[in-house]
């Protein structure tokens, strides 16, 4: 009679623990879920669309879109400040990387060797 008691204790946990680990590996998001900022060359600006293909912008130039791109992220890979004029305007530091969190629609892409980009369109 023990050993039926112990059997049946360790089938409990062995099922228990399988289950614990079912569980655990079900409650984590798959990684996939998670926008990924691309991948970028050192000397570029990567603008990355919500559709279609990365596109990669040489350091010191400018990029018009027309019509307006819809955007998941833009990494600059460059030395130079760059201007994002779109939805709202906004700068992007050397290094940085922009993912909005609302949807947003690029309409350029300019150098700001200053660092200063208008707030607003002229």
């Amino acid at each position: 009679m023990r050993r039926t008691r112990l059997s049946a204790t360790l089938a409990t946990l062995a099922l228990t623990a399988t289950l614990a680990g079912t569980a655990t590996a079900t409650a984590a998001p798959p990684a996939a879920d998670a926008p990924a900022a691309p991948s970028c060359v050192k000397g570029y600006v990567c603008v990355q669309p919500l559709n279609g293909f990365t596109i990669r912008v040489p350091e010191g130039s400018r990029q018009d879109f027309d019509p307006p791109l819809a955007i998941a992220s833009v990494v600059n890979e460059t030395s130079t400040g760059y201007c994002l004029t779109g939805t709202y305007n906004r700068g992007i530091a050397p290094g940085s990387v922009f993912e909005p969190r609302a949807a947003y629609s690029l309409r350029s892409l300019t150098p700001s060797p200053n660092g200063y980009c208008l707030a607003t369109d002229d």
